[in-house]
């Protein structure tokens, strides 16, 4: 049950995240029961309205272990996720206080609770996010300030994502496999992204331009800004979609007025985009697998080759296992996973594992990888 609960309240994070504007309330009916009060029997309905808002939105069978704490956390807030209840009907039954409610959950409350995209963030091993943006001034001179890349960053870190550093970004930007990224090539922009160990590249061109006047003779000049972005999945080399977003905005300096402007598309393009993109393809994995890399050394023959394999295919939570390669001679064996769950739970998983008369080491993992010694 607790795993269930468990898992219920990070699927539950994971869509209220995913709702963006178009998030909806949720009306919960339930009875709390208490041995200290009225107000406590209220409380005690209020956290299962939320875990039962929580359960509505189950659409998958995956184990999320560790989840506890993480659970409690949330839990610990549903007096603030509750915006509206009613008491339906009390009564006391000797030392027992019982009350049934109506209870409105906010689903937009928790999409913008940063405790829960802390958790989620967590869960997802607190994936790195490259940042990637050509930016066009046109007929101005922005002195290479980098706006639009600069403020998506800037949101995404106060979200809680981990960011590759701005200054190695400058050390690439004028090599030749980054200006193909720049230009539309995703498998460019894949590469440079696992050179940084992103999971994630943000990819996109900003345009902002002087229109003229906003007003006739009031000295305002009307910027408008274009944002235009796609995200791509490094560890599979996927397009996750793509979006266009506009701002406008009236300065008497039009270098303001773009800052302004770009800023402006650029907090759409996070709150109604780029968070829902990346936590979707997180869904997705938590419902399918998780694309890993295992790399196993020490695997001398075919006979142990076919073992580990045939292990891997029968083993809990992993949902295909493909060979990628086996080398005889080096006696390094690659395999192609989808795990239901983090590299660092695949790891405790193989780490001791016996195979006849050999055991799996584990020796390094990373987010998207798990280093193994077969002996």
């Amino acid at each position: 049950m607790n795993k269930l609960i468990s898992l219920m309240v990070a699927l539950f994070i994971v869509l209220a995240l995913n709702t963006g504007v178009a998030a909806k309330d949720k009306l919960v009916q339930m009875e709390g029961i208490s041995v200290l009060s009225k107000a406590d029997a209220i409380r005690q309905a209020q956290r299962l309205a939320v875990e039962q808002a929580v359960g509505v939105f189950i659409q998958s069978q995956t184990e999320m272990e560790n989840f506890e704490l993480k659970k409690d956390k949330i839990i610990a807030r549903t007096q603030g996720y509750i915006t509206r209840f009613t008491v339906l009907q009390e009564e006391k039954a000797g030392d027992l206080f019982k009350v049934r409610i109506n209870a409105l959950v906010s689903l937009d409350k928790i999409k913008d609770d940063l405790l829960a995209m802390k958790i989620l963030l967590d869960s997802m091993e607190r994936p790195k996010v490259m940042v990637l943006i050509e930016e066009d001034y046109i007929d101005m001179d922005n002195m290479g300030m980098d706006i639009a890349a600069t403020e998506i960053s800037s949101l995404l870190a106060a979200k809680g994502f981990d960011l590759v550093d701005k200054a190695q970004i400058e050390t690439v930007k004028n090599i030749d496999q980054t200006r193909q990224a720049l230009a539309g090539n995703t498998a460019a922009a894949k590469s440079l992204g696992l050179n940084f160990g992103a999971q994630y590249v943000i990819l996109g061109k900003a345009v902002a331009q002087d229109i003229g006047e906003a007003y006739p003779g009031a000295g305002l000049r009307s910027v408008q800004a274009s944002l235009h972005l796609k995200v791509i999945q490094t560890q599979t080399g996927l397009v996750l979609g793509s979006v266009v977003k506009t701002g406008v905005a009236a300065h008497i300096s039009p270098l303001t007025g773009a800052t302004k402007a770009l800023q402006k598309s650029v907090q759409k393009a996070v709150n109604e985009y780029l968070v829902e993109t990346i936590t979707n393809s997180f869904q997705d994995y938590l419902n399918n697998g998780v694309p890993m890399k295992l790399h196993i050394t020490g695997v001398k023959s075919f006979r142990q080759y076919k073992l580990i394999a045939s292990n891997m295919e029968t083993m809990n939570r992993v949902v295909s296992s493909k060979k990628e390669g086996w080398n005889k001679a080096g006696g390094l064996l690659v395999l192609d996973l989808r795990f239901k769950g983090t590299s660092e739970e695949l790891a405790e998983l193989l780490d001791g594992l016996n195979l006849d008369n050999n055991s799996l080491e584990v020796v390094d993992f990373a987010p998207d990888r798990v280093d193994c010694h077969f002996r």
